[in-house]
């Protein structure tokens, strides 16, 4: 089972981690696990998740694919990944990463009345209207959104210099015909993933290609510190064979018996706990944080 809101504004999934206090923590394999929060960014003036309001120092650095950046600087639309500790009944952050799904050159661009479609490495990435900005074939560009299947969800478009190296991050969860690893539709060449299980979210920095990124780098995860529960939003991806599913760019996967009943079109906001989906795994969680992020 898993838990599911449509969430009205579509922007930026962020992801918070966050160690409760006040509250005893579990120790594993030498750390202290935290707590995950996977949502919308709607407002500023600190970040507005899911109705959790994070805060930060404005001079807080953010780990970021394009270079420096502070807190302060992060717009709606953004997709980060922060990790904080909870205080009375907010959250503070500790640390952000920025997660930009996709940044590479555009090789097409098509547009119809729903918004603009963009081509990159292969991988397909749909932007709504509402957010389109002016991009040409051949444009470096930086996306923020949600992976939907095998495509990207926009929620943040930049048209950024021509750089050096492209970068995708996403689940890994399928291989091309010829037997290739793949994020979306983009191959993935010049490494292959060792030790990475079906649904592992991985980063990868490389040479673009037509249809393809040749990694010179590859790193697994999207969080600094260990995380136990997690809420998260997004979409679920297709079952495959054995029924394993994720919710895609979360980590987090789930087994089902029943593969139609699995939904991949609706955005939902599911929790999970050590990297399984659904209440069933958060049986030990405590009951006051289970109770705030909505995840009974």
């Amino acid at each position: 089972m898993v838990w599911r809101h449509t969430l009205s504004a579509l922007i930026a999934s962020t992801f918070l981690i966050a160690p409760a206090a006040g509250h005893a923590e579990e120790e594993r394999e030498g750390g202290i696990l935290g707590t995950g929060i996977v949502g919308t960014i709607t407002r500023l003036g600190s970040i507005i998740v899911n109705d959790q309001r994070i805060t930060f120092p404005p001079d807080l650095p953010v780990k970021n694919e394009l270079g420096p950046l502070t807190a302060s600087q992060l717009v709606p639309g953004d997709t980060v990944a922060v990790v904080a500790a909870l205080t009375g009944a907010n959250w503070e952050a500790q640390s952000i990463r920025r997660i930009v799904p996709i940044i590479g050159p555009v090789s097409e661009v098509k547009s119809d009345e729903a918004g603009r479609t963009f081509e990159i490495m292969g991988t397909f990435v749909h932007v709504p209207e509402a957010i389109a900005t002016t991009v040409k074939q051949g444009d470096w560009v930086a996306i923020s959104g949600l992976w939907q299947d095998e495509d990207v969800v926009a929620t943040r478009v930049e048209v950024v210099p021509p750089r050096q190296s492209a970068v995708i991050i996403g689940s890994n969860l399928s291989v091309g015909a010829s037997n290739v690893p793949q994020i979306g539709n983009t191959l993935i060449a010049g490494i292959i993933p060792q030790h990475v299980q079906s649904g592992d979210v991985i980063r990868v920095t490389g040479v673009p290609e037509a249809g393809s990124i040749r990694a010179t780098s590859l790193e697994t995860g999207i969080f600094d510190g260990k995380v136990g529960l997690v809420q998260a939003e997004g979409y679920l991806s297709p079952p495959n064979s054995t029924g394993l599913y994720t919710l895609l760019g979360s980590g987090m996967v789930a087994f089902t018996d029943q593969p139609d009943m699995i939904d991949e079109t609706a955005k939902v906001l599911v929790c999970g706990y050590g990297g399984k989906l659904g209440s069933d795994t958060t049986k030990t969680v405590d009951p006051e944080l289970l109770e705030k992020l909505g995840c009974q």
